[in-house]
This record gives structure tokens, C-alpha cells and sequence, in this order.
């Protein structure tokens, strides 16, 4: 049976969520909603007649991978129409990996996406999705992005809920150990490409990270910037209004803020390139 788009809209309603999870009804509704949809183990997104596969094995797979969608999909597409083969984009903040597959798609075998992602089980998922895809252009990473290489300490979001919020802070509650870098040096010191367009949520951390790849944003080839800003979590004494002061100064206009709850989605642009016909 096919559930209505209408019907998925509005089980994806934010305050329609919350009550059920005031209620304690997640992971009934979760199993419910499989059901209802027919789940067979793998969900089929597409998008501007381009289509893929996304892992969905539970009733909470299956809501990560629709929530991604909803939330997400315009903010998709403009990454797409930004995207020519042969690019290379960087997906900071992959989760399960909507935007890492579909920009693999667009830059085609000759071109690049590095996808980072630290948290265990979204990286996972992440490496499956490229798997069930059949994608050999993409360099999955497990780590996060930040100014400096280190090691620092992952807070983990509540696990149960659709929306991945883990994010590098040293308050109280469960986390993981991982790894950090700044992508200059990736850069500089292993050889990493140049992005021509880049993706970045990242909870809180996208002006430190941000930081540490001036050099990336600078470039005249780096023609896009895609970045959901928290500005409850950013550092203290940095405000939304700096982090797009930063963006400015890495050459992006015009830029473009749009309030989407409680974070600001940023849309940066450089002038735009001829598109390149590649030959073998």
C-alpha cells in the first residue's frame, strides 16, 4: 500500500513528533508507519528524474532516510544544479548520506565527493548507502571537521529520534572519541581535492570548521557554499551574523539567509564557471 504524500507530510510534522514522543509512542509509531508503507528493506528516493537507493532495514531507518528527505530536498537540489561532472563536492556533516550519494550522482565517475561523518552508527549507514548505490567516487571519512587536527569528544543526540545532533562538545552526557581535522591540511599534507561546492551541518561547529579550511573557501574554484548555522550552539561569543561575516570574507556574494526554526540555512555563491566538456 502507498501512503499519500499529504499522509507522510504530516507524519513528519514537527509538533506532531513531539507529542508522540511526550507520549512514549516513538518506536510503536516507527513500526506502525513500516508497516503501513510496506517497507521492503530499501527506500527510493528521486530527484530531478535522478533515482537512489537508500538503506532502510528498521522502522527507524526507514524515518531517518524520509525525515532527511523532507527536511532537506530543496536545500538538495540547489547542491545538485550546482554540481557538473567531473566536480568535486565536500559533504561535511554526511549522516546517513542523501547528499553524498545524489552529488555522486551529479559529478559522475570522474569526478569527487569526500563525505565526512563521525559518529559510528550515522557513518555506517553512510558507508551502506554508498554500497547499495554502487558508487566508487566517494571518500567516506570518519572524522569531524574542525580547525586543527585532534582528538576531541563526540556528544551523542538522543538516539532514538529521526535527526542526527551529535556534535563535538565537552558537556555532560554519552559520547564517543573522535578524531578531527582541519581540511586545508588535508589538503596540504594527503592530497585531498579542492571542492567546488560544499555542504556543511555540522551542529554548532560550522564556524570553527569553517576556520580551518580558508584556504578551500577562498579558491576561486570552491564557487558554492551550502551551510545550516546553529546559532544556540555556535561558540561563545560567536553569533549567526558572524558566521556570515566569515563567509564573506572568503569572496561569496551574494549570500543568502533563510530562518528555518531555531538555525539559519546560508546560501553562498561565487560568479559561476563555464561548464567543462571532459574527454577520456
Amino acid at each position: 500500500m502507498q501512503i499519500a504524500e499529504t499522509i507522510r507530510r504530516i507524519s513528519y510534522s514537527p509538533s506532531i513528533c513531539a507529542c508522540i514522543g511526550r507520549l512514549g509512542l516513538r518506536g510503536f509509531m516507527q513500526r506502525l508507519y513500516a508497516l503501513i508503507s510496506g517497507n521492503a528493506g530499501t527506500a527510493k528516493l528521486s530527484l530531478n528524474n535522478v533515482e537512489a537507493l537508500f538503506s532502510a532495514q528498521t522502522p527507524f531507518e526507514l524515518r531517518c532516510v524520509e525525515g532527511t528527505w523532507f527536511s532537506e530536498r530543496e536545500v538538495l537540489s540547489a547542491v545538485q544544479k550546482r554540481l557538473n561532472p567531473g566536480d568535486t563536492f565536500l559533504d561535511v556533516g554526511s549522516n546517513l548520506g542523501i547528499f553524498t550519494v545524489f552529488a555522486a550522482k551529479a559529478v559522475g565517475p570522474q569526478g569527487t565527493v569526500v563525505a565526512c561523518e563521525p559518529e559510528t552508527n550515522a557513518h555506517n549507514r553512510l558507508r551502506k548507502n554508498i554500497e547499495i548505490n554502487q558508487l566508487h567516487n566517494v571518500r567516506p571519512l570518519k572524522l569531524a571537521l574542525s580547525d586543527r587536527c585532534s582528538i576531541k569528544k563526540l556528544l551523542l543526540g538522543d538516539a532514538g529520534t529521526v535527526v542526527q545532533s551529535a556534535h563535538l562538545s565537552d558537556a555532560e552526557g554519552p559520547f564517543e572519541v573522535v578524531q578531527t581535522a582541519d581540511y586545508d591540511s588535508l589538503i596540504a599534507n594527503e592530497g585531498f581535492p579542492t571542492p567546488h561546492v560544499v555542504k556543511m551541518d555540522i551542529e554548532g561547529h560550522e564556524y570553527v570548521a569553517m576556520r580551518g579550511m580558508r584556504g578551500v573557501l577562498s579558491s576561486p574554484s570552491c564557487v558554492a557554499l551550502f551551510c545550516e548555522v546553529h546559532p544556540s550552539a555556535l561558540p561563545s561569543g560567536i553569533s549567526a551574523a558572524d558566521v556570515v561575516k566569515l563567509i564573506e570574507s572568503f569572496g561569496f556574494e551574494p549570500i543568502s539567509t533563510r530562518k528555518r526554526g531555531a538555525e539559519f540555512q546560508v546560501t553562498a555563491l561565487k560568479p559561476p564557471r563555464e561548464v567543462r566538456i571532459l574527454t577520456s
